[in-house]
């Protein structure tokens, strides 16, 4: 089976490592919901095609990260570590990445970043339940942190918790409602997991929107997903509808 991960930034800009490293105090959250959970609404996270009085389009401005609005103070021996660990990384160095990445946890505890590399690198070796603990840990110094939401959907859809995925790209889009790859896991979860395919091209459909994207694999599995639900109508433009008072004018000069 293809895999349909979305992929989110993930500390590929010298510029952003600042932000992508920091992790405010934030409050704990709750424990991860067991297996029985239940799916919740994702519905009112797509996004939608505004038009104004004249029937034209108005151009849609998506929500920024709030992740790298983030700022705050970290040491430089903690960034510079990070960049190694970076270049490690990228080299397939996974033992020397996480040699740095500890080192900084210990030093700096109150960063969520180190975690989500843990847990990309863990992924990375089929480690999905300390992936899982990784992510969870990143969320828990910082739950705004995007990134961490969406390694932490696709271990738990690799554990085979699905519902608990669902609920994880969930709390994701409550942070940032205009996450494209929230939107484009989330399909995918939809799709081939839950079957439900009228949802999953809601969110397909969300995707290419946020990305302005026309072709590529999520189109194509959009339009697959679409050629099973029959469904033609766009889930994120209703098309333009003159405003009622209009409606109404026109009904009152006509009966006058």
């Amino acid at each position: 089976m293809k895999n349909r991960r979305g992929m989110a930034m993930k500390f590929v800009k010298p510029m952003l490592v600042l932000a992508l490293l920091s992790g405010c105090a934030a409050q704990q959250p709750k424990d991860s919901a067991p297996e029985e959970a239940k799916l919740v609404a994702t519905q009112q996270f797509l996004p939608q095609q505004a038009y104004d009085a004249e029937g034209n389009k108005l151009p849609y401005e998506p929500e920024v990260n709030p992740y790298l609005e983030q700022t705050g103070t970290i040491s430089k021996g903690s960034v510079l570590l990070f960049i190694e660990a970076k270049k490690a990384r990228k080299r397939k160095d996974d033992e020397t990445a996480e040699q740095k990445l500890e080192v900084i946890t210990r030093q700096d505890p109150d960063l969520a970043g180190p975690y989500v590399m843990l847990g990309d690198i863990r992924m990375d070796n089929k480690d999905y339940k300390s992936a899982e603990e990784n992510y969870l840990k990143a969320i828990s110094i910082n739950d705004e942190n995007v990134n961490a939401y969406l390694g932490l959907g696709e271990a738990q859809r690799r554990l085979g918790k699905y519902k608990v995925a669902q609920n994880t790209y969930e709390k994701a889009l409550t942070v940032w409602k205009d996450f494209p790859e929230a939107h484009l896991n989330l399909a995918v979860l939809y799709d081939v997991y839950l079957n439900l395919p009228t949802k999953a091209q809601a969110h397909y459909e969300a995707y290419l929107f946020l990305t302005g994207k026309q072709s590529g694999k999520a189109d194509e599995w959009y339009q697959e997903v679409k050629s099973r639900t029959g469904i033609e109508k766009s889930f994120i433009d209703p098309g333009f509808s003159k405003p009622a008072d209009d409606k109404a004018e026109k009904a009152d000069d006509k009966s006058a």
